[in-house]
């Protein structure tokens, strides 16, 4: 349990007027209320499933930090006096070690005392009458130590828990519970090497090394090995323990775990930090959650100092009666969670802890990460090392490493400005040599395994002078063709050389810069692409091939400011070339993944000599597809997918010149120049797919193809794409169900025809195929037609007429020249609603007499009256696609509205 007494300010009294004594009452409650308000914050963070990751003495109170990064500074309400201890204004560390309490890092006699019912510790405290702290004896009883804390504030971790005790501006203590990770656990599973639920017993197996005996000296950071030490480490692998926490949510990752056996005991062995699992789960049990993890031994050795001999470490591990079991438990003073017990640990004495290589991480000659080995048996040994980046060193086996340590001539540190750290194992050069050519050091490594045995190896370093290693910024290119491209300027790469650029325009070999396609992996490192590389080789040179090996499937071009060829020395601008296959199986470049371009550039004296890089990242793009399938605002009058899809006349004759009386919608009557548009886009195809209702989908009432013209009739496209209506009529309404009906059409091709999931697009659009006919109506002039009463009438075209879907679009339902005004309309026939208020005389409108040219006599129909009443007329008006609107306007019979129809003789006489 450590408890921290948090740093207070003295208050010193003043005398204060009125007006200043009523501000420090306010100033007063302010803090009160802060203090409440920040408990508060706290405790909604701990409601909300949150859990601290540190707690720190500040002035006045803590810092809480929680798991998700939020931090809270806790300040208490009540003003404090410096203790006995801390005058330099730090707080008092209160902690348990060997079993006694520790204050500031010194002893006291006071053992940390437990309760015999919670088996937890008896946490101090610190008394609010005279501000010193107060511990429990062995007989539980509370005695008042010398030490007089800072303040009244400080925290308790105990179990994993965190406990503050803040108090407010009237010295009333106020206090709040912080579970830690730890605290939150209800369970530790085992799990087998299968990462499945497992009740058997997990097998830790390790190495180990007694040494009665001091070693010899070593210079290495970890000192000799001392006398009565026992070394002990594992192989990676052996020594792992794979398992999951509930509730799943916890991160095991932020907390240390131990061994425990069933007395309580904890196992002499030091377990690394849990690690989350990686490998892909190939199989799932419903009796834990997903959230793995491992621990282990390490393969990294460590220190057991025994007191009398080795069986002070094995005795713990290993019994007469076979090995002792342990279960998983969190390295917290005070948790009381742990696994089943499940683990034992086998042992091996004194293994052979032979080393045998030397590997150094550096870069090779292309510029990428690679582990040089040098064989400990032989003399001698190569590496290279790149300017600015940071080799480690170790051994092969590093499960048999004791330590390592490596040093280098002073002249050789001035060169390179090598920095080596022998704690951490790196190595590290920060300067190029002075000249153009490679330089190489001397490293000495000298190794001691875990058995104490000593190697020494001299390895040559070659340092890979890197000019300059330049980033660009990321490169946005919409693909417009397969053969597409595009550049960035060489500026960047000569500002990076840092001075250099006119060394490296004489020492460069353009024509052998290696050209890299690479993408980022999970873990964010730049690997070689998956796809792709089919599509990029060589360099475009002056004879304008591409070298080396002459495939012209996208290049690199290096370009002067008018886009000729370049020299290094004319050098402007880096152009990128695709030709992007149109076969899936050849993996072209995707659009919207990013990628990265790597240029690595070497001397034209010795092309294993790298000069430096640039990374160019870029991303290809496609146009939105509502940029190619551009929507009718008059057809998609919704904002929608679903297009009012009236059918047409023109279209009705456009495959073969003749009338069709098919139910059949073009879709590019629905999109804006969509043929012109969709030359894009290749192998494209509108299908229709299922609808709201799986029994009887869109294709149960539709269908949808293409069709090729035969005759020359406008639009002049050679192919079009339709949805048909079905000859479906379940209801005998004599209309195809399919009318009016939203039917799914979906929409599917690849930009550029290029075979790849990256450049498909595919969209859903409704299509509510209606004739605009059938949407219509029928009108009269003033809503209604007067007529005699008692004798026949004649109606004309002026009385009677018809809309569409369109109250806009008006049109005649009378014969013009002896045809109907729409060529969809297919005939026109009139009805009385009601025989006693008028019948008709002739119910199709009748041809116009045209005589000389002229319309002597225009279309009418003529209707007789019966008596004086209202009744309906009907009009049928069928269109082309045999759909039949069956509409009605009103007729009024009245008397003397009228003149009679007779004729009279007139006989004009002179006198």
């Amino acid at each position: 349990a450590v408890l921290f007494g948090a740093l207070m300010v003295s208050s010193t009294g003043t005398f204060v007027s009125c007006k200043d004594y009523d501000d420090d009452i306010d100033r007063i409650d302010n803090t009160l209320n802060d203090l409440k308000s920040q408990i508060a914050a706290l405790q909604t963070e701990v409601a909300n499933g949150n859990w601290v990751t540190s707690v720190t003495p500040t002035e006045g109170g803590f810092t809480v930090v929680f798991k998700d990064g939020n931090t809270y500074t806790i300040v208490n309400g009540k003003d404090g006096e410096k203790g006995d201890k801390g005058e330099d204004g730090k707080g008092t560390e209160v902690a348990v070690k060997d079993g006694y309490w520790y204050i500031d890092g010194e002893k006291t006699d006071y053992l940390a005392v437990t309760s015999e019912d919670l088996k937890e510790v008896k946490v101090p405290y610190i008394s609010e009458e005279d501000g010193y702290w107060y511990f429990y004896n062995d007989k539980g009883e509370a005695e008042k130590s010398p030490y007089k804390a800072i303040g009244a504030a400080y925290a308790v971790n105990a179990g994993g828990v965190f406990t503050l005790y803040m108090p407010d501006a009237n010295g009333v203590m106020q206090t709040i519970k912080l579970p830690t990770a730890a605290s939150l656990i209800s369970g530790i599973n085992i799990l087998d090497g299968n990462t499945k639920p497992t009740t058997q017993d997990q097998a830790l197996s390790i190495k180990y090394w007694v040494h009665s005996n001091a070693s010899a000296d070593w210079a290495g950071p970890r000192g000799k090995i001392a006398a009565k030490s026992i070394l002990y480490s594992a192989k990676a692998g052996d020594a792992d323990i794979c398992f999951n926490l509930d509730p799943s949510n916890v991160d095991a990752t932020e907390m240390s775990f131990a061994l425990i056996n069933s007395q309580d005991g904890v196992a002499p062995l030091e377990l690394v930090s849990p690690a989350d699992y990686k490998e892909l789960i190939t199989r799932r049990s419903a009796t834990y959650n997903n959230g793995i993890f491992t621990t282990g031994i390490g393969e990294g050795s460590k220190i057991f100092t025994y007191s009398n001999d080795e069986s002070d470490f094995t005795s713990q591990l290993l019994k007469t009666s076979g090995n002792v079991i342990f279960a998983l438990t969190p390295n917290v003073d005070g948790a009381n969670v742990r696994s089943p017990y499940q683990i034992k640990v086998n042992t091996t004495k004194n293994p052979s802890a032979t080393l045998t290589h030397i590997i150094i991480t550096g870069v090779d000659n292309n510029a990428n990460s690679y582990d040089w080995s040098s064989s400990l048996s032989t003399s001698g040994g190569l590496a290279t090392i790149k300017v600015g980046v940071e080799a480690p060193v170790t051994a092969k086996e590093p499960y048999n490493l004791y330590d390592l340590y490596m040093t280098v001539t002073d002249a050789a540190k001035d060169k390179f400005g090598l920095l080596i750290d022998n704690e951490k194992r790196t190595i590290i050069a920060t300067k190029s040599p002075d000249d153009l050519t490679d330089a190489t050091f001397d490293l000495t490594v000298k190794v001691m395994d875990n058995a104490g045995q000593q190697y020494s190896k001299v390895v040559t370093v070659t340092v890979n002078r890197t000019m300059g290693e330049s980033a660009y910024d990321k490169q946005e290119k919409p693909l417009t063709k397969l053969t597409d491209t595009f550049a960035v300027p060489a500026e960047p790469l000569f500002t990076s050389l840092a001075g250099k650029a006119n060394d490296w325009k004489e020492s460069v070999d353009l024509s052998k810069t290696k050209f890299e396609l690479l993408q980022k992996n999970s873990a964010g490192d730049l690997v070689a692409a998956t796809e792709g590389n089919s599509s990029f080789y060589g360099i475009l040179d002056v004879a304008n091939t591409v070298a080396p090996n002459g495939q012209a499937n996208g290049h690199v071009a290096f370009l002067t400011s008018d886009n000729k060829i370049a020299t290094p020395a004319t050098l402007a601008n880096i152009r990128f070339s695709f030709n992007i296959p149109t076969v899936a199986v050849n993996a072209p470049v995707k659009i919207g993944k990013e990628y990265y371009i790597r240029l690595t550039f070497k001397s034209k004296e010795t092309s294993s000599v790298v000069l430096n890089t640039i990374t160019v990242p870029f991303e290809l793009s496609k146009p939105e597809l509502n940029s190619i399938l551009v929507k009718e605002s008059g057809v998609f009058v919704d904002g929608n997918n679903l297009a009012h899809a009236y059918m047409n006349a023109v279209d009705a004759k456009w495959a073969t010149g003749g009338i069709s009386s098919t139910s059949r919608y073009y879709i590019d009557r629905a999109f804006t120049n969509m043929y012109e548009n969709l030359k894009k886009v290749g192998d494209y195809s509108f299908d229709i797919v299922t609808n709201d209702d799986p029994s009887k989908p869109s294709s149960y009432y539709a269908v949808t193809n293409t069709v090729v013209k035969t005759a020359i009739v406008q639009p002049d496209y050679a192919v079009r794409s339709y949805v048909e209506l079905k000859n479906v009529d379940d209801n005998g309404d004599g209309i195809k169900d399919g009318y009016k009906r939203d039917l799914n059409v979906k929409f599917t091709g690849h930009y550029l025809a290029v075979q790849d999931d990256s450049y498909k697009y595919g969209e859903t659009y409704q299509f509510r195929v209606m004739s605009p006919i059938l949407e219509g109506e029928a009108m009269a002039a003033n809503n209604v037609v007067e007529v005699s009463a008692t004798g026949k009438t004649k109606i004309y075209r002026e009385d009677i007429w018809a809309k569409t879907y369109n109250n806009d679009v008006k049109y005649d339902i009378f014969k013009n020249t002896n045809k109907w005004s729409r060529d969809d309309i297919r005939n026109v026939k009139f009805a009385t609603g009601n025989v006693n208020v008028f019948q008709m005389v002739i119910d199709t409108p009748t041809d116009q007499v045209i005589t000389g040219g002229k319309v002597t006599t225009d279309s009418y129909i003529e209707v007789e009256g019966v008596s004086e009443n209202t009744a309906k007329l009907k009009v049928a008006i069928t269109d082309i696609w045999g759909y039949t609107l069956n509409s009605s306007v009103d007729i009024k019979t009245t008397l003397n509205t009228l003149i009679p129809q007779h004729y009279y003789k007139l006989n004009f006489l002179s006198t």
